[in-house]
């Protein structure tokens, strides 16, 4: 059980909030729909699929209190603007949504289609990171979204200094850090994102720096840990013959941040919400219980620790 002595920003977006004390608030859960070659041309089926999985995983935030954000994967202009209107349509009408975006061009295009229809402030730009060009500081200054992770990986240093480095310096990729220009773009929700790692390329320290980032400034901190365990060679093989085994180390891995400190997990294809949301809602009441001891954290009602028994 750990509490910090930095005061901890409390953000909330429409009806989620994140961040705050180890403990004080459920953690919060992005599901990613619309990743894979099989959405790349979905039919009327495959549609009715992200469908039913983004209706899936918002019952299971009802059931166990933890908030749940749909990570919409934007893998090329000309699908983004379907893509997003669906996952409008199916949550409910304060919900911001998360715009997952590998692409500087089309980061672009996502920040101004947002800005021209009026969701701007719904929207979590996931991420602004070492990959952002002159033209997309441009479009995040002039139609900056409601809130942007800031990732902090750092491809020339993967310790817990070279994460931070990126966030306060830009590590050499950037003239500035990702948080200095967070500020002058008037970005003030801000979620950082420790940057997850393969085995072998320091992963644990992605795991370390989510405490330590807490502590330095006070924000929301999590990370898409599920990555780690996607990059395992080893797994790789071996889930080809055990997908179930497979699934329970994916959903599990989730608890490392959490009991870290971490205020969100990024925890990959949305269709794994069954087994994702049950795991980091039975952790969550083992963090609330000891915050609650030791800390005298008290949870609210919809918290997993009081909501679930």
């Amino acid at each position: 059980m750990m509490s910090f002595s930095k005061e901890q920003r409390i953000v909330e977006l429409g009806d989620v909030k994140f961040g705050g004390q180890p403990g004080e608030l459920p953690t919060v859960l992005f599901g990613t729909a619309f990743y894979g070659k099989k959405y790349a041309n979905p039919d009327a089926a495959t549609l009715e699929e992200v469908r039913a999985a983004i209706r899936s995983q918002e019952a299971l935030s009802g059931m166990t209190g933890n908030p749940s954000i749909v990570d919409i994967f934007l893998g090329d202009e000309e699908s983004m603007t379907a893509r997003i209107e669906l996952v409008l349509s199916e949550i409910p009408a304060k919900r911001p949504f998360s715009a997952d975006v590998p692409e500087s061009e089309i980061r672009m295009a996502v920040l101004k289609h947002a800005h021209e229809i009026g969701i701007s402030e719904r929207l979590i730009l996931n991420s602004f990171n070492l990959a952002a060009e002159a033209e997309e500081l441009e479009a995040l200054k002039d139609n900056p979204p409601g809130c942007a992770i800031l990732l902090g990986y750092n491809p020339r240093d993967f310790s817990v200094d070279g994460r931070i480095e990126m966030l306060e310096s830009g590590a050499g990729y950037l003239d500035k850090g990702l948080l200095q220009f967070a500020k002058e773009f008037g970005i003030d929700n801000i979620l950082l994102d420790a940057g997850a790692t393969p085995f072998d390329h320091s992963a644990a320290e992605t795991l370390r720096a989510i405490p330590v980032m807490k502590n330095r400034w006070g924000l929301p901190v999590g990370c898409a840990i599920h990555n780690t365990v996607e990059s395992w060679l080893w797994m790789k093989q071996y889930r080809k013959e055990h997908k179930p085994e497979y699934l329970t180390c994916d959903a599990g891995s989730n608890a490392l941040p959490v009991m870290l400190g971490a205020d969100f997990c990024v925890y990959g294809p949305i269709r794994n919400a069954g087994t994702v949301f049950p795991f980091v809602a039975m952790v969550d009441k083992f963090v609330g219980e000891g915050a609650e001891d030791y800390f005298g954290v008290a949870q609210g009602e919809e918290h997993p620790r009081r909501k679930l028994g």
